[in-house]
């Protein structure tokens, strides 16, 4: 993990950079990677220092000068870094500052080791400044995941105190580092949770959203079809008026084919809405309003065929009524007379006897 290119320390840089030119060459000779603040980066052999600026090297024999003000602090501790002689302790050990300075803790761990190994460095003043350089670099990388976790970006805030627990577990303050993983478990449960009941009310609005384009399909449906009924149903008074019994029929059994369709409509509306709302109650007064209305037609139809002496079609047309209102005090009368010009006495039929033939 490169804290150090978190904490853009630019003015404690400048104030390391020496004035004049440096020998080119006077370090490491290989290529290295020098992060820009723009985002990109650049690939070359570090020549040397000039000023406010930095000779490098590019592929085919180009240079390029590069302001120190384009140079992100992971680009300024590389070029210290190559151009400081390899084998010098006390240039490792200025490295190791200048890098706990930038805020590049694993870079500064580094050279510490290297400044130990030249001697530049006793054991006791190796362990006093590695435990100061892994203090700040838990503190500063606790700090920052912090605030990446409150910005939003938990997954890069769980890479970050991974990366801490991963380098600096043995800091004096590494606590922090699994209490700060502690906590940001905690945050990914609790947005677990949140986003869970937030699908959950997604998905419910999307089935109340789905019921009501259903309530409003059914309730407009519904009173296409009673209309549409009701216009049947004068066309087939029209015909009965003239006599017309098949015409009447036909216009009748269209009416009330409207009128059931329109009934399963109401009646999935009065299932489906909310037992104290007002649409339920509008669709129950139109469910009395059809009820007439389709009683009314085959109740009228049966008398219709009654008189035309249709026999079987005014018993269906008054067995459909009954299954509305089943106790209307004419329409009982109406099947009784049904009954009794439908039975035949004939003589004949119970003295006419004929022999069994064995």
């Amino acid at each position: 993990m490169r804290i150090a290119t978190r904490c853009f320390l630019i003015p404690a840089l400048l104030a390391c950079v020496c004035v004049g030119a440096t020998p080119a060459h006077a370090g490491d000779e290989r290529p290295v990677e020098l992060p820009l603040v723009n985002g990109k980066t650049l690939k070359g052999v570090v020549q040397q220092i000039a000023g406010d600026e930095v000779l490098i090297a590019l592929g085919g024999g180009k240079l390029r000068r590069i302001p120190w003000s384009q140079l992100t602090p992971l680009a300024v501790y590389r070029v210290k870094a190559a151009l400081a002689p390899v084998a010098e302790g006390e240039a490792r050990k200025k490295l190791a500052l200048l890098a706990a300075d930038l805020g590049l803790y694993t870079e500064a761990r580094i050279e510490y080791e290297k400044a130990l190994a030249l001697g530049a460095l006793t054991q006791k003043e190796y362990k006093h400044l590695v435990a100061k350089a892994e203090r700040h670099a838990v503190e500063a990388g606790v700090n920052h995941a912090r605030k990446i976790a409150e910005a939003g970006d938990l997954e890069r805030a769980l890479d970050i105190a991974t990366d801490l627990r991963l380098h600096f577990a043995g800091a004096p303050n590494a606590k922090a580092v699994g209490k700060l993983i502690q906590d940001l478990l905690r945050l990914v449960e609790k947005l677990d949770k949140e986003a869970a009941k937030a699908q959950k009310e997604l998905e419910d609005a999307l089935v109340d959203l789905q019921k009501n384009k259903e309530i409003i399909r059914r309730k407009t449906e519904a009173l296409a079809q009673v209309k549409k009924g009701i216009a049947l149903t004068g066309d087939s008074e029209k015909a009965q008026k003239k006599g017309q019994v098949s015409r009447a029929h036909r216009n009748a059994e269209k009416a009330d084919a409207e009128f059931t369709k329109a009934r399963r409509n109401l009646g999935r509306l009065r299932r489906i809405l909310p037992r104290r709302s007002e649409m339920r109650r509008d669709v129950l007064a139109k469910l009395v309003e059809l009820d007439k209305a389709q009683f009314d037609l085959l109740f009228n139809m049966a008398w219709f065929m009654w008189e035309s002496k249709v026999w079987s079609r005014a018993e269906l047309y008054a067995a459909k009524a009954s299954y509305i209102d089943p106790v209307h005090p004419e329409l009982i009368e109406l099947r009784d007379e049904l009954a009794s010009s439908r039975i035949k006495y004939r003589l004949s039929d119970m003295t006419n006897a004929r022999p069994i033939v064995r």
